[in-house]
């Protein structure tokens, strides 16, 4: 009974989460265009009653994913929460009144296929490695340098690819900053002097968690907004926010990660997959965007 609780939290979550996106994307198309990392679009944005909305189910989805953590497993709710990709092109298109676009929940069921199948198979545990050890305080400023080098690298190739695809740098930044959000959380939060006062205050990971956090949530936004058709920011955004916390608890963490020749060859497939059907979604987006600007400029004429 405890997992049936968990495995419909979780789908309850993912659907919480696809509703939160879609209402996030139509708010950042509302609100006047801004550059990357610029904060004066969550001041834009939380004027929209739609984006308000849109947090409120993000806060909602959380609870959720909470919740179902407390009956299930993580193997299972978190490839559960990965289909919260197919709910926000399901809600997408059903404001526009239409059934969804194939191709484009073709690419979101492939890559969400690879993410689960590379999560059971590194079955990630909180168990320290026994061929990694935590890097501790001493590589945080490697760590910082690393991190702002990988989103700076997403934010130039934010201005150079084309317009229908400039939201999957600025998705996949936002993946980098929620993956290590949620590794530095888990470090603080597994602390043994967690309840002892003023401990939190005095760790770095806290005020490395509201900073990387709040950079990540702007550039969802930005993400939101570079993009016409929404399904590919949230595709990567949510395939790639567990890839980065897997390999931010493996390389930072020590974490144990399933290895071996089999399982390393299996996992190189899977994220194979998850490349695959990342590029099939830029790709079908890529056409989805120029049918809806065809649409509006013959709807346009009609009027």
């Amino acid at each position: 009974m405890g997992t049936l609780i968990g495995v419909l939290c979780a789908l309850a979550g993912a659907a919480a989460y696809g509703a939160a996106g879609v209402l996030q994307h139509h708010s950042a198309h509302q609100a006047p265009q801004r550059g990357a990392m610029r904060p004066r679009l969550l001041f834009d944005l939380i004027q929209i009653r739609a984006f308000r909305a849109g947090v409120i189910f993000a806060a909602g989805g959380f609870v959720l994913q909470v919740v179902a953590l407390r009956f299930a497993p993580l193997a299972l709710v978190q490839p559960l929460l990965v289909t919260g990709t197919l709910f926000y092109i399901g809600f997408a298109y059903a404001m526009r009144r239409q059934w969804p676009d194939a191709r484009l929940m073709l690419g979101a069921l492939v890559a969400m296929v690879g993410l689960t199948g590379f999560l059971l198979l590194a079955s990630p545990s909180e168990a320290p490695s026994e061929v990694a050890e935590p890097m501790g305080d001493v590589a945080v400023v490697p760590l910082g340098m690393v991190l702002v080098g990988l989103v700076a690298a997403c934010l130039v190739a934010a201005t150079v690819v084309h317009s229908d695809l400039r939201a999957m740098p600025l998705a996949i930044a936002t993946a980098i900053c929620y993956g290590v959000t949620a590794g530095l959380v888990r470090e603080l939060s597994s602390s043994a002097n967690l309840t002892e006062p003023g401990y939190i205050l005095s760790q770095w990971q806290l005020y490395g968690v509201v900073i990387i956090g709040v950079a990540g949530f702007l550039l969802n936004q930005n993400a939101f907004q570079s993009g016409l058709i929404g399904a590919l920011a949230s595709a990567v955004i949510t395939v790639g926010d567990p890839i980065v916390a897997v390999a931010f608890g493996a390389t930072w963490l020590g974490e144990n990660i399933a290895s071996g020749p089999l399982v390393t060859a299996l996992q190189a497939v899977m994220m194979a997959l998850v490349a695959g059907g990342v590029l099939l979604l830029a790709r079908r987006s890529q056409q989805v965007a120029q049918e809806f600007r065809e649409e509006t400029v013959s709807a346009a004429g009609v009027s």
